[in-house]
């Protein structure tokens, strides 16, 4: 089912599936996906950038991949086809002012475009994410990789809590990407049908 003007948004920490699952719903949808990594790469790699928490990352490096991100949103605004559908894939910390500033950005697009958003947070258990986080795939493109984080992330890190009408919870602990992907069409096409009958939803926010 080919998705038209929609920006899907998967958030969650390192390893939940992101991306896999961003994959499969451009393979159904025809959407096109801005992963994190297709921001952070040019960067991460001239750092040598290791996937591990004790890499020296500087922290205005942060700044110089905001621009990246700024650029990549202005493109999908001023160039690309009105028609066209978006899958965002971003780690988004509550308690970090600058990534509050990141989901507005995309959620600013999204309007600007007159478009669907649709924001997802995406889980797994600690099983899981072990399994799925020190894969070569994920040090290949320069993911994080490092295993000891694991209870860090899951016990200590604080989601951004996105208080949207279009907002999605989705543990994919035991469910395959296509399975997962799936779930998260069937809650798109149900509330854009709901837009089109007439009961769109108040606008939410961050």
């Amino acid at each position: 089912m080919k998705l038209r003007n929609t920006i899907i948004y998967l958030i969650g920490v390192p390893g939940v599936g992101k991306y896999t699952v961003a994959q499969c719903l451009a393979r159904i949808t025809g959407a096109k996906v801005v992963d994190n990594q297709l921001i952070n790469t040019p960067v991460f790699s001239v750092l040598g950038y290791t996937g591990l928490d004790a890499f020296p990352f500087p922290e205005e490096a942060w700044y110089h991949i905001g621009k990246i991100h700024r650029a990549v949103l202005s493109v999908i605004r001023d160039c690309c086809a009105p028609s066209d559908s978006f899958i965002f894939t971003n780690v988004l910390d509550s308690t970090v002012p600058g990534d509050r500033a990141w989901y507005r950005r995309v959620e600013g697009t999204a309007e600007e475009r007159k478009a669907k958003f649709f924001p997802v947070h995406i889980t797994c258990n600690a099983s899981t994410l072990r399994r799925r986080k020190g894969t070569q795939d994920r040090k290949k493109r320069l993911k994080d990789v490092d295993l000891a984080s694991i209870p860090r992330w899951l016990e200590d890190f604080e989601v951004l809590n996105f208080k949207h009408p279009h907002a999605l919870s989705l543990d994919t602990t035991g469910t395959t990407p296509q399975a997962a992907a799936e779930k998260i069409l069937k809650h798109v096409v149900e509330l854009s049908s709901n837009r089109v009958a007439g009961r769109r939803p108040e606008p939410g926010g961050v």
